[in-house]
Parts: structure tokens; sequence; C-alpha cells
């Protein structure tokens, strides 16, 4: 058995800590005893050491690639380097977001050959570090995220003659196409429009009938009530690294509408809508057609299947290897 030392401080985004969680909680099983810190005395004594929470084309803090311990990054994505106009507000935040991009790749440069390996959580999300970071593609394991089946599972009584609506959940973010969804759902033309819910962090309001945008956090059951009830799950990222979202709502049974040409459409595959996320006409196209034309029982079961297939125990298997191999290499080199 060996001893994964995990780098978590003590805040972190939700989304890195339920990736954490997953996957940790796998280990024992597998044959790996784990910790989790953020005091690089306590992480050198580990045989391996990962680094979960690199995103936004961060690179690990240069203490932690000086451990002299074999040192696995995820890098779930790198929005910043590709689309920093939607990480930023007016000239002078874009300029800032510009000096920051700078500064993340200086550090990348300088932690090569500094770490085992790099993981990332989708095909694409693999291909755009190559290409922006300059990381060999032998360097990076592509590991794919997974669901919870446990908790994102549909109620055996689904609640009859309820009204459907359009669901949309993210941070708001600029990259999340919030404004676009909007304009396409006014332009619906069609009779009894369903509503359109928006499960957003922030202070965001709007005036637009039929809008209703909830900004409180929510517990796991409240948000599987939400998908439970949509009609369609409305997710046209500009861009993602992996979208989690997008199999939540299939493995509810909810219809997803998500984007072309990003990891969206990796990760849906051929189970949902997919739209030109730029393309307000044809978002609005596709929820008009999903609400006058409702999906049919064979395909949404075709999608649960599918979103069943991301499982956070294949997940947490795939990195216990990259883990034993990296620390056999550790321990080869001494």
């Amino acid at each position: 058995m060996f001893t994964v030392g995990v780098y978590r401080p003590q805040t972190l985004p939700e989304s890195f800590n339920v990736c954490i969680d997953n996957i940790v909680q796998y280990l024992p099983e597998l044959g790996a005893s784990y910790f989790c810190s953020g005091d690089p005395a306590q992480l050198s004594a580990a045989d391996v050491i990962w680094d979960p929470r690199a995103g936004g084309g961060h690179a690990p803090p240069k203490w932690l690639t000086l451990l002299e311990k074999p040192l696995i990054i995820t890098l779930h994505g790198v929005g910043p380097l590709v689309f920093p106009e939607h990480y930023s507000e007016g000239l002078r935040h874009r300029f800032e977001i510009y000096k920051s991009n700078r500064r993340k790749k200086k550090a990348w440069k300088a932690a090569s050959g500094r770490y085992s390996r790099i993981v990332t959580v989708s095909e694409f999300s693999k291909k755009v570090i190559n290409d922006t970071l300059n990381i060999p593609s032998g360097k990076i394991d592509v590991i794919l995220n997974g669901v919870d089946l446990s908790v994102f599972t549909p109620p055996e009584n689904p609640a009859e003659n309820t009204a459907p609506y359009f669901l949309h959940v993210s941070n708001d973010e600029s990259r999340k196409n919030v404004d676009r969804i909007i304009k396409a759902y006014e332009k619906i033309k069609a009779d009894n429009k369903w509503p359109l819910i928006l499960k957003l962090a922030g202070d965001r309001t709007c005036d637009v009938p039929g809008v209703k945008i909830i900004n409180k956090r929510l517990s796991a059951e409240e948000l599987v009530a939400l998908y439970a009830g949509a009609g369609a799950f409305v997710f046209p990222s500009v861009y993602e690294g992996f979208g989690i979202p997008i199999i939540e709502a299939m493995a509810m049974r909810c219809p997803v509408i998500t984007s072309s040409g990003t990891a969206c459409e990796e990760v849906a595959a051929s189970y949902a809508t997919l739209v030109d996320p730029a393309s307000v006409s044809a978002l609005s196209s596709a929820m008009e057609s999903l609400m006058l034309n409702p999906v049919s029982e064979q395909a949404i079961e075709a999608a649960v299947k599918h979103a069943g297939s991301f499982s956070w125990k294949e997940t947490a298997e795939q990195y216990y290897r990259v883990f034993l191999q990296s620390a056999g290499e550790g321990k080869a080199s001494k």
C-alpha cells in the first residue's frame, strides 16, 4: 500500500471539492491510503502528492513542485488562457487578465520536469492544454469526471401534470452564456411557452416575463428536484473543460441542449441537441423544438444509460493507476 497526499487548501470551489470527495472515498478499497493537507511538511511524507485544484490555467504552487515526491496535477481547464474576454469586465480588467495569463504560462514553464503527470477531464481539454501551454500530450492523461447516481436518480413516482420548464444551472460566468439563453428565450414565439428557470450564483436579476432566477444555494435534494421537473436543460457554454451538469441532467431523464465544438459535445456525445453557442437563433430554435416535439422515451433511456457510464468509481480506479505508477517511479528513482 502507498499513501497519497492530497493538496487541499481550506478554500476551494465547490466543483473541486465534489471531484476530490468522490475520488478519495474509493482509494482505501483500491489499495492506497490518503490524507488531505495544505502543509508542505505533511505532504512531503506521502509517497505521491496529488494537486487536484489546478483550474483556470493556474500552475501548481512552486513549493509543491520542490517537495521531491512524484506530483500528479489535475488541470481541469485553461479557460482564461483561451477566452480572456469571458473572464474580464472592461479594458482595465482585460489588461490584468492578459498579465495574469503571461504569469501562468511562465509558471508552467518553470514547473516543467517537476511533476510526474498531468490529468485533465476531457480529450478537448487535453488538446487545449497542449496547444496553449506546450505540455506534451504524452504527459497528459484524460480521466473523465463522474456523476453520483445515488443522488441523481429520477423519482420512482414522478409528479404528474406538472408544468415543464427550461432549466439552466451555473455560476453565471460570462462563458456560461446566460445572456444568450435569455435572448434566445425571448425569441420563442410559441403559445404556452415554458418558463425559464436560471439557478445562478451571484446577484443577477431579470425582468423578462417567464424568467425566474434562483440565487440562493440549494441542497442536493433541491437541485435534483429542479432537474426532475425540467422539460429541458439548457447549457450552451462557450467554453467548458467538462460540464458535469450535462450528465446530471441526463441521469435525471432531462433532455439536454448544449454546445457544439467544446468539451460539452464530447461529454454529451449523440445524446443531446447540439447548437452553436454563439448563435442566439440556433439556441432559440432548439429550445422551441424541444418544447413542441417531446423527446422519445427511447432517446431518454439512451441518455440515462450514457450518463450512467460516467462512474466516480471508475474515475477513482483510473486515478489509482496513475498514482500507483507514479509511486513506483518515485521509489525507483531513489
